[in-house]
């Protein structure tokens, strides 16, 4: 049942195809879509306009004024005192300090002024220390602080 209904197809369509090739509409022609050509004429130049002269250096207001001073809060200012960085965390601001131990060798939190880091067993380069860290904590057991 299939094959007849297939030469049947294939019938139709060398039809169709037969019919295009005798009356189908005329092939278009390349040349007929070309743009025509472009023509090139000079320009004349016309007559400069009168510019008025650019202001110099003797002509330019004098403009001394300094940025007004950057608003700074009371606690940025004790901050920037005892020797920290006022620096933003998400949407917060925090103190953020050097310990003057940064960098010793530690064994539990009580060696250091700050944090006893567990991985290197050195004092914390800052402090507080911002996101999860491995601590050792005052008995020199292994815990996770996670400060954001």
């Amino acid at each position: 049942m299939r094959r007849p209904l297939l030469l049947l197809a294939l019938l139709a369509l060398g039809a169709c195809r037969l019919g295009a090739d005798a009356g189908g509409p005329p092939a278009l022609d390349p040349q007929s879509l070309a743009a025509p050509p472009v023509e090139v004429t000079t320009l004349t130049d016309p007559a400069p306009a009168a510019v008025p002269p650019a202001p110099g250096p003797e002509s330019a207001p004098e403009t001394t004024a300094e940025p007004p001073p950057a608003v700074v809060s009371p606690s940025q200012l004790a901050c920037e005192k005892a020797g920290g960085s006022y620096v933003a965390v998400k949407a917060l601001f925090t103190c953020v300090k050097t310990p003057p131990d940064a960098g010793r060798r530690c064994a539990r939190e009580s060696d250091c002024s700050g944090r006893c880091l567990a991985r290197s067993q050195t004092c914390a380069p800052l402090d507080p220390l911002l996101g999860c860290n491995d601590i050792l904590d005052d008995e020199g057991r292994r815990i996770t602080l996670c400060l954001d």
